[in-house]
């Protein structure tokens, strides 16, 4: 059997931005990630084309081995994703490149912060992250249902118009603390703010309860082609189930395969969930490195 090249010297490993040449040997790295299902192809062209964003791979003697992409969320955040590093090439520090590399260009756009996940069954990637300098930021629970209802709660609204209240009512919710002002898609987590909360509104993917013409329960949602993801979502417990009724029955209605929630791996609302059906599906660890200047 042919063996891969050693890499003994860290000079021999470059990084560089990516360019289309590249496609193909990264999807070739990324075919057994995750079963097959890795998500990297479906957004390879989206993120080459990003003219904001930065996709860069790493090559050993010419050879493409590495990836990774960032964005800028915010004027302040930085999201880091997508490292895959060819199996053979591991353990050389080559994702330590990758994300460094990352972390320089998110700072050279004034950002004061990098944010990035990982599945808490990587302990590869954990360890990786403590060693090169990114604190746990908080922990999620992902939990999904693929059972739909076919009857629609009632009192839920869908407020269309921006609601400087609603807002304020948002930030008071300990549930806004602790998902320190972060709603997620599933894997990756979006600064809450209110010029973001103003986009879902406007887009139909916020849900609201009321009690004595006060707030009572909020939640953002995302719509995809194949599911339904509630991202954050505050309030009184009876009343943010109502929420996750109605969310289940759009689920049924337009025919997404399943629901998923993102919660806080502390949140009181994981027994009720439980009780209703949802499975837990994965734990995810969200990690945040303030970039100072150097």
């Amino acid at each position: 059997m042919k063996r891969a090249p050693t890499v003994r010297k860290s000079g021999r490993v470059l990084i560089r931005k990516a360019k289309a040449a590249d496609k193909a040997p990264i999807l070739e790295i990324s075919k057994n990630i995750w079963g097959g299902h890795d998500y990297l192809p479906a957004v390879w062209d989206d993120w080459l084309a990003d003219k904001k964003g930065r996709l860069i791979v790493a090559t050993v003697n010419g050879r493409t081995v590495g990836v990774a992409h960032a964005s800028m969320q915010a004027n302040y955040v930085a999201w880091l994703e997508g490292v895959r590093v060819h199996e053979k090439y591991r353990g050389f520090g080559i994702a330590g490149k990758l994300n460094s590399a990352l972390v320089e260009w998110a700072r050279s756009r004034s950002a004061r912060v990098a944010r990035l996940c990982t599945g808490s069954s990587n302990q590869a990637s954990r360890n990786h992250l403590q060693k090169i300098g990114f604190p746990v930021l908080q922990t999620f629970q992902r939990l999904d249902i693929t059972r739909g209802l076919r009857a629609k709660p009632t009192g839920i609204r869908t407020p269309r118009r921006p609601s400087n209240r609603l807002w304020e009512w948002l930030k008071a919710r300990p549930t806004f603390t602790e998902n320190h002002a972060m709603y997620s898609d599933g894997w990756t987590w979006y600064p809450l703010t209110a010029k973001t909360f103003r986009q879902h509104l406007t887009h139909g993917h916020v849900l609201v309860t009321s009690k004595n013409g006060q707030p009572s329960s909020c939640c953002i949602f995302i719509d995809e082609a194949k599911f339904l993801t509630l991202g954050f979502v505050a309030g009184e417990r009876a009343e943010v189930m109502k929420l996750v009724r109605t969310l289940r029955f759009l689920m049924f209605r337009m025919k997404r395969e399943r629901l998923r929630v993102i919660l806080p791996s502390r949140s009181s609302l994981l027994r009720s969930l439980d009780r209703s059906g949802f499975e837990k599906t994965a734990k995810i660890i969200v990690y945040e490195r303030f970039l100072g200047q150097r």
